[in-house]
């Protein structure tokens, strides 16, 4: 199709995840950019986070009801054209996890989502994202 084609994964490469947001008041989307080799885990758990009743505006804020629209897979480079445009600019993994997680610690620390298996595992990723030590799992 439009001569896209399927070809061998780079892991040495950046994938970028283009997430829109829901009535945000500064921003339409997120562009999120992340190392290849972690991309599995990465989508999987923002995934995970799409589908759960936590994306929710009251609970995660202006990205609440985010939607994941694309995946970005292996570049090798891309160029900011509008450098006044903060859309234009990705937002790197860790930023975006310490955001997330932000957000999700005050849920937590006030008691309103309960005990959560899914705020638990979704923490924890968002945690590791955030300070860098995210291990690839095969």
């Amino acid at each position: 199709m439009f001569g896209f084609g399927k070809k061998a994964k780079k892991l040495d490469g950046i994938d970028i995840l283009i997430i829109k947001t829901v009535d945000a008041k500064s921003r339409n989307f997120y562009q999120v950019a992340f190392p290849s080799v972690v991309a599995n885990d990465v989508l999987s758990m923002l995934q995970k986070l799409e589908k759960s009743k936590i994306n929710q505006q009251e609970f995660l804020g202006e990205i609440g009801g985010f939607r994941i629209v694309t995946h970005l897979e292996a570049l090798t480079s891309y160029d900011v054209l509008d450098d006044a445009d903060m859309e234009a600019h990705p937002i790197q993994i860790p930023d975006f996890a310490n955001m997330l997680l932000r957000r999700l610690e005050a849920l937590d620390e006030s008691g309103a989502m309960g005990e959560s298996e899914d705020l638990a595992f979704i923490m924890g990723e968002l945690t590791m994202l955030r300070d860098g030590s995210f291990v690839p799992q095969n």
